[in-house]
């Protein structure tokens, strides 16, 4: 059975986490666990615990407390939980909890759009990349500056926006699932309703999921590589993890059995430069 360990953190600097380390250990990176806006860390570790055994992967659940990281979905934000995520993951490799290899990461609402936003600002550090019901999302397009768009500001403050505009390839060269529950279409308090996010996104987290996978299927397409992203609705599935895990399946997708296959998008026309070569 998978054992649960809790490792206290420091506030502002490093997450307390959640770990969970499984029977028998398979040869697989780890998946990050990313909490939505309620935190309910330790309602997360106990419907995934089962899955750890299934998988025999260690799962990382980091614990960004409304004190220190109030806006972590943004992940660069003013606290910065990007660097605070970071710097656990070089101590649990210090300390042998995790080897090399880049991490999965999946999440959900809040973490959701705070795993799609680590993985653009980091690709080298992440690779697969599951997307689970966020309110709202960074669109690889100028119709705004981050987090909403990669346009450029226009009183400078322009890093970021470089950034993600530059990784862009290297964000889509992987495997990422999007994917909510086909009775999320209330506008709950949760759910930003701006004006230029409803605009650009949609009405609620159904249609805005469905309109940024077709955005990053061209954005691939653009950049010349083939897409790599899949869309699923579940069935009987509200805005509510454990709703998702008992009705939509979500678990299996949320900690993945490991593929030794690259999840590495060719680009076009990639076959034939490897036969001619």
């Amino acid at each position: 059975m998978a054992q649960m360990h809790f490792r206290p953190g420091v506030p502002g600097v490093l997450p307390s986490t959640w770990l969970i380390r499984p029977e028998t250990s398979a040869k697989a990176p780890p998946v990050l666990a990313i909490h939505g806006l309620n935190r309910e860390v330790e309602l997360m570790a106990d419907l995934l615990a089962r899955q750890a055994d299934v998988t025999g992967r260690t799962i990382i659940l980091p614990v960004f407390d409304r004190n220190s990281w109030p806006h972590y979905q943004r992940a660069a934000c003013k606290k910065r939980s990007d660097w605070a995520l970071l710097a656990l993951l070089r101590v649990l490799r210090d300390e042998g909890w995790i080897g090399a290899a880049p991490p999965d990461i999946s999440g959900f609402s809040g973490g959701a759009q705070f795993a799609h936003r680590f993985t653009w600002l980091y690709p080298q550090h992440i690779g697969q990349l599951c997307i689970v019901a966020p309110g709202w999302w960074t669109f690889p397009d100028t119709r705004g500056s981050y987090p909403l768009g990669v346009a450029k500001e226009r009183f400078g403050g322009n890093s970021l926006a470089f950034r993600l505009r530059t990784n862009l390839r290297r964000f889509l060269a992987r495997k990422i699932v999007v994917m909510v529950g086909d009775l999320d279409v209330t506008q709950d308090k949760n759910l930003r309703q701006d004006p230029d996010i409803m605009s650009q996104q949609g009405p609620n987290r159904v249609q805005r999921a469905r309109n940024w996978t077709a955005a990053i299927k061209r954005a691939a397409r653009q950049e010349r590589i083939r897409p790599n992203i899949r869309f699923r609705l579940m069935d009987n599935c509200g805005h509510g993890f454990a709703d998702c895990v008992a009705n939509g399946g979500l678990a299996s997708a949320f900690v993945p059995v490991f593929s030794e296959k690259s999840t590495a998008c060719p680009t076009f026309g990639q076959r034939q430069l490897e036969e001619v070569a």
